[in-house]
């Protein structure tokens, strides 16, 4: 938490950040911002306008959906993995467990996620996560690249939700399909 919060303010990004505390302690316990966080990091990103600490929870897809979300720090669990490719949202991966890991490389593959590290056991350092971001929300030619992939992947998902002719609606027809056969097997 403490090299997240260095690389965020030193990024000069504007940022939503959903603290919860760290792997080992009682996610109902009192925070300890001052134990997991640089000292006046709060204050300063309240002051500067440039960060929103949400403790515990918020609403994820309603922060996704929205316009000015440039990229969502993931540890790429599949629902958050499925609200972010609709919303057409690039993600930094930092899988932690079960299959996270394989979403993250199925993700790098797919060119929509550059991850930034694996495991909560690993050492990762401020400038490593700084410049990910970076790579991912600055003006590179890869974080470019990055969101037309993710942009083209956002549409399939539409175009398969969506009723139409051919592969449109992929989706509805599928579950349509599921649907009869259930009613046909309860009958």
């Amino acid at each position: 938490m403490m090299e997240l919060a260095k690389a965020l303010e030193s990024s000069g990004k504007i940022f939503i950040w959903v603290l919860r505390p760290p792997i080992g302690f009682d996610v109902n316990e009192e925070f300890r911002i001052e134990e997991w966080l640089p000292d006046g990091f709060e204050e300063r990103m309240r002051e500067s306008n440039r960060g929103l600490l949400i403790r515990r929870w918020a609403p994820q897809l309603e922060i996704l959906s929205h316009n000015s979300t440039c990229a969502f720090l993931s540890h790429c669990g599949w629902n958050s993995v499925l609200e972010s490719l609709r919303q057409g949202v690039p993600i930094i991966g930092w899988p932690l467990a079960a299959e996270q890991f394989f979403n993250s490389k199925l993700l790098e593959e797919m060119e929509v996620c550059v991850e930034v590290a694996r495991a909560n056991s690993c050492e990762v350092g401020h400038e490593q996560i700084a410049s990910v971001i970076e790579l991912v929300m600055g003006g590179t030619e890869k974080g470019e690249k990055i969101r037309r992939k993710v942009c083209a992947v956002k549409e399939m998902i539409e175009d398969a939700v969506n009723d139409g002719e051919s592969y449109k609606g992929s989706s509805v027809k599928a579950m349509d399909g599921f649907f009869d056969f259930c009613r046909r097997k309860i009958e």
